[in-house]
């Protein structure tokens, strides 16, 4: 999804363009040879808008998308700390967001050509704004809009309604569906039209991500595809719909061929998502996310349980060619919870002295009371 040496090809005013695989990752449908009408789920999305406005293959294209992904990014840093304010202790914000500012690998996930950074940073709002927002119905009709837009975003963002369980009742949550369907509908409308199929979240490509990591002949956890190439000749003649329904198809009978081995490449799978790229680092900051959850209101601790538990599912059946940027949108939350996890075994490392002479008093007091195994006074 990068831009890189390969695939920087001059365009008619001679400028280096982006990569035609990261458009096509975007949604878009691009044959230089044989143009055609773009066919596909239509959805909204930062790239796609950002290549109609200033063009496919020019350099501003690639500066302004590295320049607003640069700056979500920031906006995340700055939300983070004040959700670790509001919910946990000044503390904790801190070192979530200065976690999130020098990570290199969340930084270099921020300027990647994706709308990752933005959903992250609609994450991190939902997280300040929602659970207080006032039980007015104007509130909630906005709160229905802004799900909406968020889902054409990234359809995984729905999960957001389901983790704030506790802090939104059962009607503003009907509300809130209720609105973003409405929003949705026009494109539900138009993708119906065109390509004569529903599709729920707004993309097409499910089974086609499915195939990529489950087919006959496959090497790893992805595989782009084995043996000759399929997307050269198949795909233009039966259309993108057709050819990911029959890329679906031959997934789920692989899958129910060797039951066994999908097993082991989702065990793979769920390893590179949460430990790529770096396990030295991730196992610990995973285990201390884990333990955070333990100290923190009960809200956000369903709020994070609930996107770490589902967000991450359809990656372990899919596939994982891009772990870091599937993980970017609950990153935040692992940051939170591991910041407060560490900032509660710091602070019990502080008072531990005050802890011991305050026994060594009530030691000296009573010196005929029991003592526990090791010296200490049984309490």
């Amino acid at each position: 999804m990068t831009v890189t040496a390969q695939s920087r090809r001059p365009n008619h005013e001679g400028a280096p363009s982006l990569s035609l695989r990261s458009l096509e990752r975007q949604g878009g449908n691009f044959d230089l040879h044989h143009p055609r009408p773009r066919t596909d789920p239509e959805r909204l999305g930062q790239p796609p808008a950002i290549f109609k406005l200033f063009g496919v293959f020019s350099r501003l294209s690639l500066y302004i998308l590295l320049v607003t992904n640069s700056i979500a990014g920031g906006l995340t840093a700055f939300f983070i700390y004040l959700a670790g304010c509001k919910h946990v202790s000044p503390l904790v914000g801190l070192l979530a967001a200065w976690a999130w500012a020098v990570l290199p690998i969340i930084a270099l996930t921020d300027t990647t050509l994706s709308n990752y950074a933005f959903a992250t940073l609609a994450v991190v709002l939902w997280l300040n704004f929602v659970p207080d927002l006032a039980p007015k119905a104007y509130n909630w009709a906005w709160l229905g809009i802004a799900t909406g837009l968020m889902l054409l975003l990234n359809p995984m963002l729905a999960l957001l309604v389901p983790a704030t369980v506790l802090s939104l009742r059962k009607k503003q949550a009907v509300v809130v569906a209720a609105i973003a369907l409405l929003v949705l509908t026009p494109w539900y409308v138009r993708n119906y039209r065109v390509m004569h199929h529903f599709y729920p979240a707004l993309r097409d490509n499910l089974g086609m991500e499915l195939y990529l990591g489950n087919h006959a002949g496959m090497s790893g956890t992805c595989d782009y595809w084995t043996g000759k190439s399929p997307y050269g000749g198949e795909l233009p003649k039966i259309g993108e719909a057709r050819f990911f329904e029959l890329r679906r198809s031959d997934a789920i009978e692989f899958i129910q061929s060797a039951p066994k081995g999908f097993a082991v490449r989702s065990l793979k799978r769920f390893a590179q998502f949460w430990l790529s790229p770096w396990p030295i680092l991730y196992i610990p900051l995973l285990f201390l996310a884990a333990w955070g959850t333990l100290f923190v209101p009960s809200p956000l601790a369903v709020f994070a349980l609930m996107l770490f538990m589902v967000y991450p599912l359809v990656f372990y059946v899919t596939q994982t060619a891009w772990p870091t940027a599937y993980r970017h949108p609950i990153e935040p939350m692992i940051l939170l919870m591991a910041a407060t996890a560490t900032v509660r075994i710091y602070m019990r490392e502080i008072h531990r002295p005050d802890a011991r002479r305050t026994r060594a008093r009530r030691s000296s007091n009573y010196p005929s009371q029991a003592t526990s195994r090791g010296g200490w006074p049984s309490l």
